[in-house]
């Protein structure tokens, strides 16, 4: 494991609050997505696209979707997958975003272990262990990721079609419900079995 930008300790927190309620469909765009971006880069590189005016002299820019960096990260760590005795996978926050009603968790996921040749998914790194949340020690609050009214989906990534091969890296998107005290920092937890990013720097977006 690298050196953190943010320290890790064990939760002690005590939960509060659980927030969890929203409306309208989950988001599906991944950082990764690399049918988006090879269509983007073939239609660019065809002059195709819309025009950025009436006159159609110049094509818009193409809009695409970025690779996730696993070094561009404010926080990282490499944890060992629960259930395992070896397998190790490394997780980055790449960012939280406040913006409006809502706070945008950006994560990227490097496999480090070998899952019978296929791609290993976010489920087979956190499993049923998963608790991606985020908590506010200080006004003793933790965020949930957000759900469907109905209950039956959730404002992130799938988890099991959100993969990578081993050393390759894939972006993993959660929203939450904006925080409701003034603070700039918050801890990210991802699984019971790991510890805590703590102090992870919010980002605000007017």
């Amino acid at each position: 494991m690298r050196h953190l930008p943010r320290r890790l300790a064990p939760i002690a927190v005590v939960t509060l609050l659980a927030l969890s309620a929203c409306t309208g469909e989950s988001p599906d765009a991944e950082f990764d997505d690399t049918a988006a971006t090879t269509e983007a880069t073939a239609e660019s590189d065809s002059g195709g696209g819309t025009p950025a005016s009436g006159d159609g002299d110049e094509p818009a820019g193409t809009v695409g979707v970025d690779f996730p960096d696993p070094d561009d990260v404010v926080a990282d760590a490499t944890f060992t997958v629960p259930g395992t005795e070896s397998d190790k996978v490394r997780f980055g926050v790449e960012s939280i975003v406040v913006s409006g009603r809502t706070m945008e968790l950006r994560l990227v996921m490097t496999p480090e272990f070998d899952d019978g040749g296929s791609p290993a998914s976010v489920y087979d790194a956190l499993g049923t262990n998963t608790r991606i949340s985020l908590i506010d020690r200080e006004n003793l609050k933790q965020y949930e990721v957000l759900r469907e009214d109905s209950g039956s989906g959730s404002f992130q990534n799938d988890l099991v079609y959100t993969k990578a091969l081993p050393g390759q890296s894939v972006g993993f998107q959660a929203f939450f419900a904006a925080p409701e005290d003034e603070i700039t920092t918050i801890d990210v937890r991802l699984a019971d079995s790991w510890p805590v990013f703590e102090d992870v720097p919010l980002t605000f977006e007017d």
